[in-house]
Order: structure tokens, then C-alpha cells, then sequence
């Protein structure tokens, strides 16, 4: 008999299959911006300390916890007489003067405080590093008794954590209080890896393929198979598949079985396992189908989807099966001179009829390539920038109807001001956000920026900056899709869609800029977009801060600007 038999009322039928959510691998940054709880158990080390007193309230340090590279300090704050006004709690984003605040200071001199606020997605060019955050996270507790953790976004380094904490409100004066970091920073090996990722199947395309090709197919690095999406029953025909699906080589022998058609010409199962699937799925349809080199609506093949893709394994089992390289499939290029523009060259370049590249056509890919890299890690979502050629950064300000010597330049390294971006608390990510354009002088023109918003990219802004210049606007829209505006000399000259696949009709700069590719090889990031406008601007770039980080200077439009209609 179970213990809990009798008290079980059984749950109704769902309505409909619940979703899911597959926790992802952690990815370590420079900066943990929150503790990485879904990942990891950390290392707690329990310690008492008295870090703050006034008259009616104690401030307690309870303990320590210790994350992969982050750290979370135990605070709590014990009250006897709270006034009505202090029933909202000591932990704001943005205290007052009289807020309760805290800081550390680190033992190779670094300060960082509450009042910071959060950083910039990347530093300024002048400090080594991310700047470390320290964040109050809040907690459980009522109305005289509250935690107020904080949150270090980095482990500080070895010697003495200083740690100040003050609250003029509640008559808490400066108070010091000096810990030991590398006791800190040695219980970092204490840390527990709930989910630590499995080592690759280790495992060689030979025994995939016939004894008379496997010699001659190089031999790439193995690639896990997907998780399997779970069991189904058997169906004819490929609706359903989802992305696991096409990679889950039980469940193509599964549909294969019960009749769907290796070649079916409305789902194209060989070219979605070419560019999506495991290698053994691709095997099984290729034991199947008569045409290795079938083409979909838009002239591509199963190999050009392999190529597409990164898909070394699968471009090895197309082409040992005969898949065919060098014919032309779309605007005059083939899957091998896609090919020998990517890692998956030595594949190709010893095949027959193998051609070199043009050596300009190199050279253009090379420094298009170069110009994408420069931009890795910028954060493209909800980003606006224009680069404009051939104007310096004062005469920018002026264009925008500014004085460029009533906009100053930030030095954050002395005053970081909350987020990161000046002294007076500017957000670029709030209500006065819209009007305000980060302005960044380059070699040869200037770079103007906006986190969240498209001004910088419109039309108008373009055109009254590119007098005697280019200017090419890029909008990265939250919504969905990247546009794109140029300006020639005043004038607005083109509007597009960028960071679409490259078609038969696309522009050049489209397959320089690797369009053709998809995720992680491609312009999943944006870095091929952000290259892209460059180009069309006419004005590359070498440095990454005013993408990375905050920009020279803030510029705010008149209210009486006409950009702002």
C-alpha cells in the first residue's frame, strides 16, 4: 500500500502538449552578470560581521558565496523604527542621497560601488578588462528585518576586499570593513557543476560510408548527435520533424519505414538533414535517393546547404556519394567556390575540376572578413549606428545642431556615473534615450550610436551628417530584421534589407559578407551587417569601442531639432 494512497485526486487531461524549455550550456563572460544558480551549487562559506550601525539599525554581513567568477556577499539589514516611507525597502536601483549604498575596493585598486549602476556591454578602450559591477540583488524579509545581498560580477583578485558601507538616512556613517579575497577566491574549486557537458561521441564518417570512398574523404571532427525528440508514432511523410527531428537518425529510419519519400519535393528531406541533420541521417536518405544533387526553389543543392552550414561531415558524405561541386547553382557561384572560402576548403580544393579563386576576389573576402571580426562581441539587438565617411566628430555635433563645445567627453574611468555612461546618471536605455546620439570620432569620418533606438540610422539624421560624405544607417530592429539607409552627399541614395540569404539577385556585398552562411558561420551576430555598412559607407574600421562600449561623447538633439519629427 503507498503512503499517500487516498490523497491523490489525478490531474485532468492537458488541454494540449505542454511546451518545453531545454536549459543550454553555460557560456562563461568576463562578467557573470547574475549568479549562474542553474548551473552551478556555489561554494558558501559562512561568516559574521558587524559592516554597518546607526542609531535604530544593524547592518550584518552573514556569508559568502563563491561562483564560477562571480562572487555574492550576505547582507542584512535589521531595523527597530522604520518611518512610514522606509515600509518600500533600502534597495533601489538608483538611491537618492541619502540611500543606502555599498562598495569595494579591491586589492589592485579597483573601486566599485552601488552607485555605478550596470556597465556597458563592453569597456571603454581605456580600461583592461570589463569593469567589474556590484550589483544589490534584494531579498526575502518584512518590514525590520530585510536581506540585501550584492553581487560581484567578477571574483576580486588576491589580498584585502575592502568593504565600505554607508546609509546617511538611517545615521549609518562610512564604515570600513577589511576581508581576506584570497580565502575568497581559493573556495572557487569548492564549486559544483550540476550539469557538466559530455565529452563528443568520438567517432570517424568511415564507417558511414562504402569501403571504395571511405579512403579517399578526409576525416573532420565528429559532431554530437542531438538529443533524440522522443518516441511517436510511425507516419508516412515529414510533417512534424522540427530541427531535432532532422537529426535524430532513428526517427528518419523510422519515417523512411513506414513510407515517406526520401525525395519529396514539397519538404526536401536531403536538403534539410544536408545543412541541419546528423551525418547518419544524411546517410540513410543517401542510400535511398537517385538524385544526390536535387534543387530546391532557389537553385541550391543538398551539398550547397552542407557548404551553408559549417558541415564539413556532411559535405564529405555528399561528396563521396558523387554530389556534384563545381557546377554553377546560384548567381554564378557553386558549392565549392562557396567551399574554399571557408574551413571546409581542404575538402574541395584537390577535387577534379577544382578552379582558385580569383586572387582579387581573395582579397576582397579577406578584408571583408577582417572588417567583420573587428566587430565580434558587439550586441546587436535593438541597435541603431551610422558611419559616416569624411566628416570628423566635431563637425557631426554640429550638424546635429549642437555646440561641440557644450558636449562633453566622458572619462569614466574617473566618474563612472550610474550605467556606466557619465556623471549625470544618463540611461542609455530610458525614457530620454530617444534623443540622445553617441557620437565617436574614427580615422576618416566619425560613428554615431544608439543602443536602443533608430535615430541614429534614419534618413533625416543621415542626411543632414553626410554633406561633402557617405553615410550608411543600420537598424537592428528588436522585432525583427536589420535595415539598412545610405546617404550621398545630403541625399538619401538607397533603402534595403540587409542580412537576408543571399539570392540570385542580391548585391554583391551580400555573398562578400557571407550572407549565404547560417549561424554561427554567418552573420548570426550581425558582425557580417555591421561590415557591410561599413563598406557601403566607404569607411572601414579598426577599433571596436564605439560599438563596444560607450561612445566619446553624448549628443542630445535641440528640442526645437527637425530631426526629432
Amino acid at each position: 500500500m503507498s503512503f499517500f494512497e487516498g490523497l491523490i485526486v489525478a490531474d485532468p487531461p492537458p488541454a494540449a502538449e505542454p511546451a518545453e524549455w531545454h536549459l543550454g550550456a553555460y557560456e562563461p563572460q568576463p562578467n557573470e552578470d547574475h549568479p549562474p544558480s542553474d548551473w552551478f551549487l556555489p561554494a558558501r562559506i559562512p561568516q559574521k560581521a558587524r559592516i554597518g550601525d546607526g542609531p535604530d539599525t544593524r547592518i550584518l554581513l552573514t556569508g559568502w558565496e563563491v561562483w564560477p567568477r562571480s562572487l555574492v556577499i550576505g547582507v542584512e539589514l535589521f531595523r527597530r523604527c522604520v518611518g512610514r516611507d522606509g515600509l518600500r525597502g533600502p534597495v533601489h536601483p538608483r538611491p537618492g542621497a541619502d540611500g543606502l549604498r555599498f562598495g569595494l575596493l579591491l586589492a589592485d585598486g579597483r573601486r566599485v560601488t552601488t552607485l555605478d549602476g550596470p556597465a556597458w556591454p563592453a569597456p571603454p578602450a581605456t580600461i583592461t578588462g570589463p569593469r567589474a559591477v556590484l550589483t544589490a540583488l534584494g531579498g526575502s524579509g518584512g518590514t525590520f528585518h530585510q536581506q540585501v545581498n550584492l553581487h560581484l560580477s567578477q571574483l576580486p583578485p588576491d589580498g584585502e576586499l575592502l568593504l565600505v558601507t554607508e546609509w546617511p538616512a538611517e545615521g549609518v556613517p562610512e564604515t570600513r570593513t577589511v576581508f581576506d579575497a584570497t580565502r575568497l577566491r581559493a573556495a572557487a574549486a569548492g564549486v559544483v557543476e550540476i550539469w557538466p557537458a559530455p565529452p563528443p561521441a568520438a567517432r570517424g564518417l568511415a564507417a558511414l560510408l562504402p569501403s571504395s570512398h571511405a579512403s579517399r574523404v578526409p576525416q573532420p571532427k565528429p559532431r554530437p548527435t542531438p538529443s533524440p525528440p522522443g518516441p511517436e508514432a510511425p507516419r508516412a511523410d515529414w510533417q512534424g520533424m522540427g530541427y531535432e527531428g532532422w537529426g535524430d537518425p532513428e526517427l528518419i529510419r523510422s519515417r523512411l519505414a513506414a513510407g515517406a519519400d526520401p525525395q519529396d519535393p514539397e519538404e526536401q528531406p536531403l536538403h534539410r538533414v544536408a545543412g541541419r541533420g546528423a551525418e547518419e541521417s544524411l546517410a540513410e536518405l543517401l542510400r535511398r535517393v537517385t538524385d544526390v544533387d536535387a534543387l530546391d526553389d532557389q537553385g541550391r543543392t543538398p551539398l550547397w546547404e552542407a557548404v551553408a552550414h559549417g558541415r564539413a561531415d556532411n559535405a564529405a558524405l555528399l561528396l563521396a556519394a558523387g554530389a556534384d561541386a563545381w557546377t554553377p547553382r546560384v548567381a554564378g557561384r557553386s558549392p565549392g567556390s562557396l567551399a574554399l572560402t571557408t574551413e571546409l576548403a581542404p575538402l574541395f580544393a584537390d577535387l577534379p575540376g577544382a578552379v582558385p579563386p580569383d586572387p582579387g576576389r581573395v582579397a576582397a573576402q579577406r578584408a571583408a572578413d577582417e572588417q567583420a571580426r573587428v566587430f565580434r562581441g558587439v550586441h546587436t539587438e535593438g541597435l541603431a549606428v551610422a558611419f559616416v565617411a569624411g566628416v570628423d566628430e566635431e563637425e557631426v555635433i554640429r550638424r546635429l545642431g549642437a555646440d561641440p563645445d557644450r558636449v562633453p567627453v566622458l572619462d569614466l574611468d574617473a566618474e563612472p556615473g550610474p550605467y556606466g555612461t557619465g556623471p549625470d546618471g544618463f540611461d542609455p536605455y530610458g525614457p530620454r534615450a530617444g534623443w540622445f546620439l553617441g557620437v565617436s570620432g574614427v580615422p576618416g569620418g566619425c560613428v554615431l550610436t544608439q543602443p536602443a533606438g533608430y535615430l541614429a540610422s534614419s534618413p533625416a539624421v543621415l542626411a543632414a551628417v553626410s554633406p561633402g560624405g557617405r553615410a550608411y544607417g543600420v537598424y537592428f530592429n528588436p522585432k525583427g530584421g536589420t535595415f539598412g539607409h545610405l546617404s550621398v552627399d545630403g541625399v538619401t541614395a538607397h533603402h534595403e534589407e540587409i542580412g537576408l540569404t543571399a539570392r540570385e539577385d542580391s548585391p554583391e556585398g551580400f555573398w562578400l559578407h557571407r550572407f549565404w552562411q547560417w549561424g554561427p558561420y554567418g552573420d548570426m551576430y550581425g558582425t557580417g551587417s555591421l561590415a557591410y555598412a561599413c563598406d557601403r559607407a566607404g569607411l572601414p574600421i579598426t577599433d571596436p569601442s564605439p560599438l563596444l562600449g560607450p561612445p566619446h561623447r553624448w549628443v542630445e538633439l535641440p528640442t526645437d531639432s527637425p530631426l526629432r519629427d
